[in-house]
């Protein structure tokens, strides 16, 4: 067995208010902007919804929907269809 280094990971803390408290390094400050993206993009989502994994539910739908819709689009385009109101 080789005793190769890994990578330390992060240590920081984050404030309440989004204050980093530790090294303050551009790894870190990435890392605090997506968790606050994350934190902001999940609002209204249960901790145990996140835990099941209905972000990649919902991730994995709207990969199915998107090119239905713009294909619809398209083809409302092609022929001078409206949407419905």
């Amino acid at each position: 067995m080789t005793s190769e280094s890994s990578p330390t990971p992060p240590q920081f803390v984050l404030s309440l208010e989004g204050e980093l408290h530790g090294a303050d390094s551009p790894e870190n400050r990435e890392l605090v902007r997506r968790i606050h993206a994350c934190y902001h993009a999940c609002e209204g989502i249960s901790t145990d919804e996140l835990e099941s994994g209905i972000i990649a539910d919902m991730s994995r739908i709207m990969a199915q929907v998107i090119p239905l819709l713009k294909e619809r689009e398209s083809l409302m385009q092609r022929t001078g269809l409206r949407h419905a109101s």
